[in-house]
């Protein structure tokens, strides 16, 4: 049997891990990673958009510091940024998910990994957004750099997930409004 290694078998193993992590983890705990990435969507997209506005062209603190760098050590940074935040909201965020169990296993099941999948594409979207080079806080059309350009001409997975990024942003949030009319209320 002949594996060719493909960006498509990269997200298919991704998903696959973070999907398996879901079910370790547990719905709440899922729920918390997804709440925790889109406050790091926010933050490192924010501290990026600093970054290249006071550190890249022509502003005073360039000129003062003589502070260069590339378009890649800001997709670098974004994406660090990204990935050091979720971890850290999820870990350390003095917050807690407490949904509401689920008498069938079946239903805790088909839940978990419906979390897991929309965790997995919502982060694999981002950092894929975030290795074109585009910016997901400023308005503005995705510009894939030829890094990127490459990969997403080779797979067609990586097309799926750039291409549909609103809809990966959106589908954990609709999902958490449509479990809420499932389940018991605490009294």
């Amino acid at each position: 049997m002949e594996i060719n290694l493909s960006w498509d078998l990269f997200v298919i193993v991704f998903f696959t891990i973070i999907i398996a992590y879901t079910f370790i983890i547990g719905r709440n705990q899922a729920v918390k990673i997804i709440i925790s990435t889109y406050i790091a969507i926010l933050a490192s997209d924010g501290i990026g958009n600093l970054i290249e506005r006071y550190f890249l062209g022509d502003s005073p603190v360039i000129q003062t510091l003589d502070f260069t760098t590339t378009e890649g050590k800001l997709v670098l940074t974004k994406i660090m940024i990204f990935i050091f935040s979720i971890v850290l909201i999820t870990t350390r965020g003095k917050f807690h998910i407490n949904m509401s169990r689920s008498s069938s296993m079946i239903v805790r099941m088909v839940l978990a990994l419906t979390y897991g999948i929309l965790s997995a594409g919502l982060i694999t979207s981002t950092v894929l957004i975030y290795a074109s080079g585009a910016s997901l806080v400023q308005e503005s059309s995705i510009i894939i750099n030829d890094a990127v350009l490459g990969i997403y001409r080779q797979s067609q997975l990586v097309r799926l997930m750039i291409n549909n990024y609103s809809v990966w942003f959106s589908l954990p949030a609709i999902a958490f409004v449509v479990s809420s009319f499932f389940g018991q209320e605490d009294a």
